[in-house]
């Protein structure tokens, strides 16, 4: 699988676990809600495990960040 996909269902499952977690948590208390809470942190600690992965991977393979755009160079004036 893709690994930008695979950060997206990490990042869509946490935020779900953290929406269903703050709804348990109304309804029935901390102690019971526990685990939605630890479901949430450990899709949030993969989410972030994947993409210093892929950095350093990229890092590695010497490809420029997709993020940064390369610095126009400037031509001196005559």
């Amino acid at each position: 699988m893709n690994s930008k996909l695979i950060r997206t269902i990490f990042l869509a499952l946490a935020f779900g676990f953290l929406a269903l977690w703050v709804l348990e948590f109304r309804r029935a208390g901390l102690f019971e809600s526990y685990w939605l809470l630890l479901l949430c942190v450990i899709c949030f600690l993969l989410f972030q495990f994947s993409r210093l992965r892929a950095a350093t991977l990229a890092k590695q393979a010497g490809e420029p960040r997709p993020d940064r755009k390369p610095k126009p160079v400037k031509k001196p004036k005559r």
